[in-house]
C-alpha cells in the first residue's frame, strides 16, 4: 500500500475513533441539568448543615461540573466550602470537616486527604460527592493547598469555548484509559487540571499528544510565561522533577508534581502509539479476564521465577495515606531483600483500601546457596587489617580469608538464604528498625503479616475478583494497547 493511501486510512479511522469517543463522553444538555440540579441539590444541604451548626462559609460548586469538562461516565461533583480566613486551620479537619460528614448521612463516606481531610460519598452509582473546606482568600494568600481551586475554575472556564471543552473530554478519557488519570499518590497521574492545562496550552487533544513524546524530564510548560527567558529560575524552583507545568494562578507551583516518572513514560509511549496506530482500546481498553486457577498455578510454576507475596491486614489510615504507607513500605522491603543479595524482577503493590492490601515481590530465586563469596580489600592496603580482624576467626566463615588476585576474599554462610525467612524475621516486630511505615507497622504488630510463595495465593485470589484482576495485568506485565492487531 502507497504510504499517501495508508496515511488516507489512517486519518479517516482516527477521525472516526475520536467522533465516537465525543459521543460517549459528552453529556446531553438534559444530562447537564439534571447533574446541576444534583449538585444544587447537594450544595444546599451543605449550605444548611453548615447554618445548623453556626458555622460560617460559602458553599460553591467546584471542579469539572463547574467547568463543562466532566466525562458522561464519570460526573464527579465537588462542593467547596469557602472558610473566613481568620477560622483556625485545625477547624477545617476538625468542625467544618464533621459538617461535611454530616451534610451527607446516609451515603457510605470515604474520608481523603489533600492537604487536610475532605469526605467524599457515591451518591449514586456512578456519582461522587466531594465536600471539601479550604479558605475564602486572594491570591497568593494561600492558607492550604485546597485555596486555589476556585481560582482554578475561574481561570478554565474563561479558556475554554465548546470546542475545546469537548478536547478536554477526548484527553481526559485517553487517560483514563491508559491508566494514567489521578493525582492521588496510588497512580501518581495527571489531575483533571492539569488535563485541561495541557489543552489550553497546545490547542486540541492531538496536538498534546503529538507533543508528550518530546518531553524530555524537566519539561517547562508555562501557559502564562510566568518563566518565559528565565527557566532556569523555574527549574531551580520545583527541582529535578519528570514534568513542570506552572500554575497559571500561582506561579510558585508546579500543577505536575504528583506526576510520577514511570506514569509520565507510559503516557508519552501511549501517546506515540496512538497517533502511529489509533484503536478506540487506548480509550475504553477490553475488562481484564482474570487467570483461571489452573492458569494461574502453572504460570507462577514455570515462568522460571518465583513470586513473594506479603499480605498486610486493617490498616488505619485513610485512602491517599494508606497508599504513602504502602509504597514506602514497598521501597523498604525490596531494599532488604537486595541487600540479603536477593535479584528483584519487578515490585507491585495492591489494595482494596478496607481490609487487606499485599506487596509482590518477583525475584529470580526466593532461596539462594548457602555460601557465598565475599571479595575484601587489596593486600596491604589501610582496610586489611580490619577485614583480617573481622574474619579470621568469624562466626560465618566456612573457608579463608585468602588472597586472589591481589585481594582478600572470603567464603561466607550467609545469614539469610531463603526470602521468605527473611522477611518473616525482620517484619516479627513490626518492621519499624527497618523503615517500614508506621501505621503498617502497627497493623502487623496487631494482626500479624504472612509471606506467601508462589501458589499460596491461589486461596486468596480465588475469593477476590479485584486482585485477580490485577495479578493478572502483573504476570502479563504489559499495557493493554500492546496486544492491538
Amino acid at each position: 500500500m502507497k504510504t499517501s493511501t495508508r496515511l488516507r486510512l489512517l486519518s479517516r479511522k482516527l477521525k472516526e475513533i475520536l467522533s465516537e469517543v465525543k459521543r460517549r463522553v459528552t453529556p446531553t444538555e438534559n444530562y447537564k441539568r439534571r447533574i446541576l440540579k444534583l449538585a444544587e441539590k447537594f450544595r444546599v444541604k451543605v449550605e444548611e448543615e453548615l447554618k445548623r451548626r453556626g458555622l460560617q462559609a460559602e458553599v460553591k460548586i467546584e471542579g469539572s461540573i463547574a467547568k463543562d469538562t466532566w466525562l458522561k461516565d464519570d460526573a464527579d461533583i465537588d462542593l467547596f466550602m469557602l472558610v473566613p480566613e481568620e477560622t483556625p486551620k485545625e477547624a477545617l479537619g476538625g468542625i467544618y470537616l464533621e459538617a461535611a460528614r454530616a451534610s451527607l448521612k446516609g451515603y457510605r463516606i470515604v474520608e481523603r486527604f489533600a492537604e487536610h481531610p475532605y469526605v467524599e460519598a457515591w451518591v449514586t452509582k456512578k456519582i461522587r460527592v466531594d465536600v471539601v473546606p479550604c479558605y475564602k482568600v486572594k491570591p497568593p494568600k494561600w492558607r492550604s493547598a485546597t485555596d486555589r481551586t476556585p481560582y482554578h475554575t475561574e481561570y478554565v472556564r474563561a479558556k475554554l469555548d465548546e470546542k475545546l471543552k469537548n478536547e478536554v473530554r477526548l484527553l481526559k478519557r485517553f487517560m483514563k484509559g491508559v491508566g494514567v488519570y489521578g493525582s492521588d499518590i496510588k497512580v501518581g497521574g495527571f489531575s483533571g487540571y492539569l488535563a485541561e492545562l495541557l489543552v489550553i496550552h497546545y490547542g486540541s487533544f492531538l496536538r498534546v499528544l503529538e507533543e508528550a513524546p518530546g518531553w524530555g524530564e524537566g519539561r517547562i510548560i508555562d501557559p502564562e510565561n510566568f518563566y518565559k527567558g528565565i527557566e532556569e529560575d523555574a527549574r531551580r524552583l520545583f527541582g529535578e522533577v519528570p514534568l513542570i507545568v506552572v500554575d497559571p494562578v500561582d506561579k510558585s507551583r508546579n500543577v505536575a508534581s504528583p506526576v510520577r516518572l514511570e506514569t509520565l513514560s507510559l503516557f508519552k509511549a501511549s501517546a506515540k502509539a496512538f497517533l502511529k496506530k489509533p484503536d478506540i482500546k487506548f480509550f475504553y481498553p477490553p475488562k481484564v479476564k482474570p487467570l483461571s486457577l489452573q492458569a494461574l498455578r502453572r504460570n507462577l510454576q514455570d515462568r522460571g521465577s518465583e513470586f513473594l507475596f506479603v499480605k498486610i491486614r486493617r490498616v488505619e489510615a485513610v485512602p491517599d495515606i494508606l497508599w504513602g504507607q504502602i509504597y514506602k513500605t514497598k521501597k523498604v522491603l525490596r531494599r532488604l531483600l537486595e541487600n540479603y543479595d536477593f535479584k528483584i524482577l519487578r515490585d507491585a503493590a495492591w489494595s482494596d483500601e478496607n481490609e487487606n492490601s499485599i506487596l509482590i515481590f518477583e525475584v529470580e530465586s526466593s532461596k539462594l546457596n548457602e555460601a557465598k563469596r565475599h571479595v575484601g580489600p587489596p593486600v596491604a592496603s589501610l582496610e586489611e587489617e580490619n577485614f583480617l580482624r573481622k574474619y579470621v576467626n568469624g562466626e560465618n566463615v566456612i573457608s579463608g580469608p585468602c588472597v586472589e588476585d591481589g585481594r582478600w576474599i572470603v567464603i561466607l554462610r550467609r545469614k539469610y538464604h531463603d526470602a521468605r525467612v527473611l522477611l518473616e524475621d525482620k517484619l516479627a516486630n513490626g518492621g519499624r528498625s527497618l523503615g517500614v511505615a508506621s501505621r503498617i507497622s502497627e497493623s502487623i504488630v496487631r494482626w500479624g503479616v504472612q509471606v506467601l510463595r508462589g501458589n499460596e495465593i491461589l486461596g486468596f485470589y480465588r475469593k477476590n475478583r479485584d486482585f485477580a484482576s490485577f495479578l493478572t495485568c502483573f504476570i502479563r506485565g504489559k499495557p493493554l494497547w500492546l496486544d492491538l492487531d
